[in-house]
């Protein structure tokens, strides 16, 4: 299994955080139905997402989505201020509907020469996609695939990860690289990125806003954020860096773990950190999710395993209503000591709410901070005719104590203690894990 995302952090030149997530599981299909009509890669989307996705969307919101994302492609490629897409009425038959939409789709591109045929066949994938608003289902460009779900790799930039977390809203530092020259500059999480250049970029995507600011390493780039209502006017000098996905320490006589993300090697580099902070005898554990946002499905159940030595992290209820048991690994199992402290917050996602959640349910530890992102499941990794990639989610998560459904808006891992850091500044949700585990070893 491997876990896919908006949820990878891409090597631009900030670490670019993008919305979720993905568990992919075993076995990953990428086959594709043969095209009927002159658009491939939209046909074959929109086939995938009716017969596999998990919430079962007719046909008619599907293509509704898709004509959205047409319309707003041509206004975003000043082809059309006002582009005339009209909805034909779908009768939610599937080979009938997209029928109609095929021939709306050329009668567009009949109407608008200027327009480019690959183009607004990905942007009709793309609004396919978000017509579900489910965040494991997701359309990737070709050129984004490339790095899809890599490893971080060296790039040049400030170092600091960040989404956009309201569609309307600007950019938003999440976090910053230690030791990189965005925290040597004083950018904090929360940070809202509103001017690149004395340009401002309240409106561009997170990838636009990393875009400008990418420059040969030794080059400066002036950035202006928004902190509450300051505005904070910096100049940073670009260095080669590489994201740190696991770092430890020790806290207060207790172990400090952070895992940035779930993938490659960062099973077996949380064992080892997890390894030497037992042989210094720390006397409890923080297991550090925060701005997590997952990663492959089996990194996921491995960290949680070295918690639990024999337990069920969560179920996973598939478009077919089956619950199946997701069990942890006795070999990844190191027995630190208990209780285990798991920090989380709102961009905690995907593999690591299956973390917390599974540490909670099995009496292994105390989940801190804010409720996480509701983004817990699985997904289906489909290639493209066009070389990008479909995400296309097809389970979703429930809790292993309570049955809860951990997937959806409002959903996800509510903190056995609820804290937040206001001000980015002091962070309390570490103090109160510190807090918990010397309580907890207080007594006998």
């Amino acid at each position: 299994m491997r876990v896919t995302g908006r949820a990878r952090a891409f090597p631009l030149l900030l670490a670019v955080l993008l919305t979720a997530c993905t568990l992919v599981p075993e076995g990953v299909a990428r086959d594709l139905l043969p095209a009927s009509t002159p658009f491939r890669t939209a046909e074959a989307a929109f086939h995938v997402l009716v017969e596999r996705q998990v919430d079962k969307p007719a046909s008619s919101l599907l293509l509704s989505g898709a004509i959205d994302g047409i319309a707003a492609r041509l206004k975003r490629d000043n082809i059309a201020a006002e582009p005339l897409v009209e909805k034909p009425a779908f009768t939610d038959r599937v080979q009938s509907d997209f029928q109609r939409f095929s021939e709306l789709l050329q009668a567009t591109l009949d109407r608008y020469p200027k327009a480019e045929k690959l183009k607004l066949e990905q942007a009709a994938v793309d609004g396919m996609a978000k017509s579900l608003n489910e965040c494991h289902t997701y359309y990737i460009d070709p050129e984004r695939s490339k790095s899809f779900n890599r490893p971080p790799q060296p790039y040049s930039g400030i170092g600091a990860t960040v989404s956009k977390p309201n569609p309307g809203g600007p950019v938003e530092v999440v976090s910053t690289i230690p030791g990189s020259p965005a925290e040597k500059a004083g950018v904090r999480g929360g940070d809202k990125v509103i001017q690149i250049e004395g340009q401002d970029v309240r409106e561009l995507t997170t990838e636009e806003v990393a875009t400008r600011i990418r420059g040969p390493e030794g080059s400066a780039v002036k950035v202006t954020f928004l902190r509450g209502a300051t505005e904070i006017v910096l100049t940073i000098t670009r260095a080669r860096l590489v994201q740190p996905q696991v770092q430890s320490r020790v806290q207060d006589g207790f172990g400090y773990v952070s895992v940035a993300a779930l993938n490659g090697r960062v099973a077996h580099e949380t064992k080892d950190a997890v390894q030497k902070l037992l042989d210094q005898k720390v006397s409890g554990i923080i297991l550090d999710l925060r701005n997590d946002p997952g990663g492959d499905f089996p990194v996921a159940i491995d960290v949680a395993s070295i918690f639990i030595k024999d337990g069920i992290l969560v179920y996973n209820v598939g478009r077919d209503g089956r619950r199946d048991e997701i069990r942890t690994r006795s070999s990844w199992f190191l027995n630190p000591p208990k209780p285990v402290a798991v920090l989380v917050n709102r961009a905690s996602a995907s593999g690591a709410e299956i973390i917390a959640a599974g540490i909670r349910a099995n009496g292994v530890g105390r989940v801190i901070g804010a409720r996480t992102a509701g983004c817990v499941g699985t997904a289906r990794v489909q290639e493209m005719p066009d070389g990008g990639t479909l995400l296309v989610g097809d389970s979703k998560m429930q809790d292993a104590k309570t049955g809860a459904d951990l997937h959806g808006p409002d959903k996800g891992v509510v903190p056995d203690e609820i804290v937040t850091n206001p001000d980015n500044a002091t962070d309390l949700q570490l103090q109160a894990a510190i807090a918990y585990l010397k309580l907890a070893r207080a007594q006998p």
